[in-house]
């Protein structure tokens, strides 16, 4: 059996939980990310984040201004986004699965923002394209970067579990997806796969250990095959 890739680094814990199941999985980081500088508006109550790394930025910005923790209603995309905001003392209105869902509810409601919107230089466009179809105020303000870490590999694999469009990307600039298959964080992840693989499974939850536990699912096919 050809082995498996991870597109992003796991934790020993993650990897120890692998090993109890007998499966051996290579792991690389497929993106970088970088935090960036950025003057934060004062006029919105409304804070949106796509991603961990939105947080990050916004509080790598925000010169420990505790007043913003009772003043913001946030919505997020991923449990993982939605828990590190509540860490941090942040209000979470509302956690979807992808910006597709989210724009969708926040149509929905009477509030309408305006939002203020924490992205990345490789963004997609969904929660863009939704607010301006139904005329909803917004702004995006950058607060990190995205860059491709793509990476030549000899051999070919089994299974390949992605985390993001952006990391498929950065995959097949060297390499090919050949026969392989892929295991993807979510849907948004798994429509970029279906591009390049024949078979593509969706995790059942936008997390990491969420891809780790289908790929346990899945692996006594996938080692037969």
């Amino acid at each position: 059996m050809n082995p498996i890739l991870s597109t992003r680094s796991l934790s020993d814990l993650q990897m120890k939980m692998l090993k109890k199941e007998g499966i051996s999985v290579e792991t690389y980081d497929a993106i970088t990310v970088n935090l960036l500088n950025a003057q934060l508006p004062t006029n919105f109550r409304h804070y949106i984040f796509t991603s961990k790394n939105g947080v990050k930025g916004f509080l790598r910005n925000n010169k420990n201004d505790t007043s913003v923790q009772s003043e913001v209603a946030c919505y997020c995309v991923g449990e993982k986004t939605s828990s590190l905001l509540r860490e941090k003392g942040l209000k979470v209105i509302k956690m979807a699965e992808n910006a597709s869902k989210l724009g969708n509810f926040i149509v929905k409601q009477p509030e309408k923002g305006p939002f203020l919107i924490f992205t990345g230089n490789r963004n997609r466009p969904e929660l863009r394209e939704v607010f301006m179809r139904h005329h909803i105020k917004f702004e995006e303000i950058r607060v990190y970067e995205t860059h491709l870490n793509p990476q030549i590999f000899s051999c070919h694999f089994e299974c390949i579990l992605f985390y993001s469009p952006s990391g498929i990307q950065s995959f097949l600039i060297e390499n090919s997806a050949g026969n392989a298959k892929a295991i993807c964080i979510g849907e948004t992840t798994a429509r970029e796969a279906r591009k390049h693989f024949s078979t593509v499974w969706v995790a059942n939850n936008p997390t990491t250990d969420s891809v780790l536990n289908k790929l346990i699912e899945i692996y006594p096919t996938i080692a037969i095959s």
